[in-house]
């Protein structure tokens, strides 16, 4: 990456440590607004002008801005399908996994999420069949087992997603139901991926600002 920008980044992230210390948000959004001129698109001038908004007691006007910077990242990251490609061919199915999953979390609509779940589904059974040889798993094994794998890395919506599709043409699946139930319950306590991200976000601000 280019020293110049690392460079007019740390700068960036001083200045508006600084002015957020005083509480001068305004003066902190000007200076966000005009690096997205500079840098269109770039990460940190969006999450300042949310971190701003949260910061002013204006969650939806944060929330907003978090949405247009989420939809740019998930543009982008067509990257990691790529990279779970690479690895599935290298037979690295782990990394592959990992890899696919961090693309479903910002593509959860189809054809994308479909495409990609089928790919985890097919390594995961893979290496489920490599070290069990068991033979005769029901044909929704794979699918239960990929919403479990959902669940484990935290993508509850994801999660929920794929169950509900298990009971619409199982509704008597009792393990599809148990598990549908338990999703339904952590996504009511408020489990919000983006607003997590702004949280990490204005932690690590907060983290520099006392070094």
């Amino acid at each position: 990456m280019d020293s110049t920008y690392l460079e007019d980044r740390e700068n960036f992230l001083s200045d508006i440590r600084a002015k957020m210390d005083k509480k001068l948000y305004g003066d902190v959004i000007v200076l966000a607004e005009a690096r997205l001129k500079r840098f269109p698109g770039d990460m940190d001038a969006y999450l300042t002008v949310a971190s701003c908004g949260a910061e002013m007691d204006k969650p939806i006007e944060a929330a907003e801005v978090v949405e247009q910077w989420h939809d740019i990242v998930r543009e982008q990251s067509r990257v990691y399908e790529v990279l779970g490609d690479a690895y599935t061919r290298k037979g690295m199915s782990k990394e592959a996994i990992d890899a696919y999953i961090r693309f479903a979390a910002l593509n959860t609509d189809p054809p994308a999420s479909g495409r990609v779940s089928e790919k985890i589904a097919s390594l995961q059974g893979t290496t489920i069949e490599e070290e069990d040889g068991d033979a005769d798993m029901p044909a929704d094994f794979h699918t239960i087992t990929l919403a479990k794998l959902y669940m484990k890395q935290g993508h509850f919506k994801m999660a929920g997603d794929v169950l509900d599709r298990i009971l619409e043409s199982d509704p008597g699946n009792v393990e599809a139901g148990k598990y549908a139930e338990h999703v339904k319950r952590l996504i009511k306590k408020g489990w919000v991926p983006v607003i997590d991200e702004l949280g990490r976000w204005l932690n690590g601000l907060r983290e520099k600002r006392e070094q």
